[in-house]
């Protein structure tokens, strides 16, 4: 009976090992978005623990954002190339970062004249709670040390 019982266990443990094995996959997909732009993905696994792939986006302005990836025993690396304002050809994290935007400061509208940049008072002090989020070009002072 203690034979039987230890070679249930072997075959446990054998059949776990294939489970935990990482099969080959692949797929992919390209969809419009909301904004009338578009993305895509499409990613493909080895079944040795390799994983590459790439996605993208753009949108109806012309501009757009590609990320080439790899995953495996070395580590994620990262390529993006892009044309959106406010990027540089910066690599922060091991990322490459291939940008062909211009490095002129970018000054961003909704589709009205762009009002003056006022003081604005905190949240609390306006009676309204929440936080107020402040979007910034990378070549603004104000996003040094965040890039």
């Amino acid at each position: 009976m203690k034979a039987f019982i230890v070679l249930c266990m072997f075959v446990a443990a054998a059949v776990a090992q294939e489970i935990n094995q990482p099969i080959p996959y692949s797929f992919n997909y390209a969809a419009p978005s909301e904004d009338g732009g578009s993305s895509s993905h499409q990613e493909s696994g080895d079944g040795s623990g390799r994983v590459s792939g790439s996605y993208s986006l753009n949108n109806l302005e012309g501009h757009s954002r590609t990320v080439e990836y790899v995953a495996d025993e070395a580590g994620f690396r990262a390529t993006v190339r892009t044309n959106e304002p406010g990027t540089a050809n910066i690599n922060p994290a091991d990322v490459v970062m291939d940008s062909s935007a211009e490095a002129a400061p970018v000054s961003y509208s909704l589709g009205t004249a762009a009002a003056p940049v006022t003081r604005v008072a905190p949240a609390a002090q306006a009676g309204r709670p929440g936080v107020r989020y402040v979007l910034v070009p990378v070549t603004d002072p104000r996003a040094r040390g965040y890039y």
